[in-house]
């Protein structure tokens, strides 16, 4: 399911000027009904390798929508890698060595499905209120299905649902 690219720029635009390290938009299934799957993200945390595929230089707009593309297609490579091992990935995009702890963490959320009612995202969806949870790697793991993942990237800003 694609994204508009308005909605992309308002989630970077959200998550830089909140300086968060990231931001996720979940969607409803378009294979599943009624399970929530990721649609989109902006990664805005800290990159331990930078891989860029032009040469000239990029302002922080642009660096995020670029890492954040070079997350998305590296988990796509390596999900594609469990179907397909001969699956190759572009030459400037990245390989799991070249991730900081921050940028796995958003990598893996990008696996993650909830059903309604399910996790903080479908029990969201179920209320049809936003929810806040702050220091996401204090969260009873009851609470926040991903906090033992948020504690070991050491995630500790607040995280919308």
């Amino acid at each position: 399911m694609a994204v508009p690219e308005n909605l992309r720029k308002q989630l970077a635009l959200a998550v830089r000027s909140i300086q968060w390290s990231y931001g996720i938009f979940w969607s409803i299934s378009a294979r599943q009904p009624g399970v929530l799957e990721w649609g989109d993200g902006y990664y805005n945390g800290d990159i331990k390798t930078r891989k860029t595929v032009q040469s000239i230089e990029l302002n922080a707009d642009q660096m995020g929508l670029q890492r954040s593309e070079q997350l998305r297609e590296l988990y796509e490579s390596l999900s594609a890698g469990e179907a397909s091992p001969q699956a190759r990935r572009p030459s400037a995009s990245l390989s799991p060595e070249d991730l900081a702890d921050t940028e796995w963490y958003y990598l893996v959320c990008m696996s993650f499905v909830f059903n309604i009612g399910q996790g903080l995202p479908g029990r969201t969806l179920a209320n049809g209120k936003p929810t806040w949870l702050c220091n996401a790697h204090y969260a009873d793991s009851k609470v926040f299905s991903r906090s033992l993942l948020a504690k070991s990237a050491s995630i500790q800003v607040p995280i919308q649902a």
